[in-house]
């Protein structure tokens, strides 16, 4: 029978390392209960870049009493409670109402004046479509909401008409080339604000 040999001694290294390693899990556990934090709890990103058409860069958060709830895509813009994106290329109202829905969106549909002076700092002076559309009997959105005339006046109704927002709303022919707004709902980050009230959306 061979003799038994001594347990071989690790290096010292692997105690240093033992430690530091110890100490590496320390540190992660530290950043994780700080980045786990609500963001209400930071100083909130203001983000209705007024200076450019398209927001900030990164998405943009709401300016409203409930900064930081709020959160659009890349190159949307936040405005009250929806998120708008203004398209770069032109094409017909079909075009305009398929582009907004490959971007799970929809042509933007009005609900007050207000709303509209939003748009109105996204798009400028050009004209654009909107999610209205126009037949003999009715005016009618996207959303299947009923057109309001005392919001918004008496339009012209036509065969095929699609609606257009430049100064005001207006119909147009439908196979015109235009730019269009898509809506959609922004991204919330936390239902409430840091004093424990609901986010409420208005626009």
């Amino acid at each position: 029978m061979w003799p038994l040999s001594a347990p071989a001694l690790c290096p010292w290294w692997h105690s240093v390392l033992l430690k530091v390693s110890g100490l590496g899990h320390l540190v992660l556990l530290v950043l994780v209960v700080v980045l786990s934090k609500p963001l209400g709890a930071f100083q909130p990103v203001v983000g209705e870049d007024l200076g450019s058409p398209f927001g900030l860069s990164h998405g943009s958060f709401s300016s409203s009493a409930c900064s930081g709830c709020k959160l659009c895509p890349q190159e949307w813009q936040l405005h009250g409670d929806r998120c708008y994106w203004l398209s770069k290329e032109k094409g017909n109202w079909t075009q305009g109402k398929k582009g907004c829905e490959n971007q799970e969106a929809q042509l933007v549909v009005l609900r007050n004046k207000k709303e509209k002076k939003s748009l109105k700092i996204i798009t400028g002076t050009q004209t654009v479509w909107v999610g209205l559309l126009s037949s003999p009997k009715e005016l009618r959105w996207v959303d299947n909401t009923s057109f309001n005339a005392k919001t918004w006046g008496s339009l012209e109704k036509t065969d095929e008409g699609c609606g257009t927002l430049k100064e005001e709303l207006e119909v147009d022919i439908c196979d015109d080339e235009h730019k269009w707004v898509c809506q959609k709902d922004p991204f919330q980050l936390f239902p409430s604000t840091a004093d424990g009230e609901k986010c409420d959306g208005a626009v």
